[in-house]
């Protein structure tokens, strides 16, 4: 994409929206109080469309927190970018309207692919659009992976709506024998007392939520795999990564709603179709590339989970992950053809 700097601020900011501008501005908002170091330049691919993209773009002059410079030369899968700068902080805003939804992954790697072909920038913070980090997040996230020689790092990710209660410290550690994830640190307070070693040695992947990379880690491991188009592909990327170092800074506070663009933060019968199917289908495809004699347990846990969902009467969640599993088995990936618009 001719309209990229030819040099990049030190660290790129990669943002995957779908028609939730409201989350995005907020997230902008506590960027735009970041501490002065380091520099970083902003990059969001709005996988919901042009109308959401028009939305988007509206909502962050009228409201005071950008200003637009107009459009560039937007390349494939954009059909439009445009740039614009945080009005409080001298940091690039770049956003690109995908042709189609795009998934996750592929949105974080829409920007990843230039950028690898630009100089300047050492790694990139994939953050959700729904967090909210606070002004010194960035900066401890780098001084982690600079100083104990990592390759990712993660954050601490507050529990929604909570100031204090830890949904993770770090990120993920993958239960091979029960095949699932735990997260590290769950309902820990933010003042309790933590062994560092300890976490950074049960991680096998910095949270989704917000998770640093650094670019000598992304061009010896590869970029996300695109292929899962949602869940399970920071866990994928994590696991890769882990012969680089995985690492946890503490002071990078991050709130996070969870779940508000996927549906996945709901129970039961709210519960997204989608987010089951993909989380289903997608834990099949993880065991059987990275522990693949695991695989006959994960199958079970996925018939266990949709007998509970029955039980619970949420038949369409039971007959979600029950189909999800099924096309993991089939081979299936990307969307789904029944969720795409018609």
């Amino acid at each position: 994409m001719t309209g990229l700097a030819a040099k990049c601020a030190e660290t790129a900011v990669l943002i995957v929206g779908y028609n939730n501008a409201e989350d995005i501005l907020h997230c902008l908002a506590a960027l735009s109080r970041a501490a002065a170091s380091p520099r970083f330049n902003i990059f969001i691919c709005e996988n919901g469309g042009r109308a959401a993209y028009d939305q988007l773009t509206g909502r962050l002059v009228a409201e005071g927190l950008c200003i637009d410079i107009g459009p560039i030369e937007a390349s494939a899968p954009f059909v439009e970018a445009r740039r614009l700068i945080l009005r409080d902080r001298d940091a690039a805003v770049t956003l690109g309207c995908a042709r189609s939804n795009l998934g996750y992954g592929g949105g974080v790697n829409a920007w990843l692919r230039p950028l690898m072909n630009r100089e300047g920038w050492k790694g990139a913070w994939i953050l959700n659009p729904d967090a909210e980090p606070a002004p010194d997040a960035l900066a401890a996230l780098v001084a982690r992976a600079e100083t104990g020689g990592k390759g990712m790092v993660g954050s601490t990710i507050l529990e929604a709506g909570s100031a204090e209660v830890i949904r993770f410290r770090g990120g993920l550690c993958w239960r091979k024998l029960s095949t699932r994830c735990v997260a590290l640190g769950l309902g820990d307070r933010l003042d309790a007392a933590f062994d560092l070693a300890a976490i950074e040695g049960a991680m096998d992947s910095p949270s989704g939520a917000s998770m640093y990379v650094t670019r000598r880690c992304i061009e010896q491991i590869g970029l996300m795999d695109d292929a899962y188009f949602l869940f399970f592909e920071d866990l994928d990327w994590g696991v890769r990564a882990k012969k680089l170092g995985l690492g946890y800074a503490s002071a990078s506070v991050v709130a996070h709603k969870r779940g508000t663009t996927t549906g996945s933060a709901e129970r039961g019968q709210g519960l997204s179709k989608l987010a089951v199917y993909l989380q289903h289908r997608n834990a099949i495809h993880f065991v059987r590339r990275h522990y693949p004699w695991s695989l006959p347990v994960r199958v079970a846990l996925s018939l266990a989970f949709a007998l509970r969902f029955l039980l619970r009467r949420a038949p369409d969640s039971c007959m979600a992950a029950l189909a999800g599993a099924a096309a993991g088995l089939r081979g299936e990936w990307g969307a789904p053809d029944w969720s795409r618009p018609r």
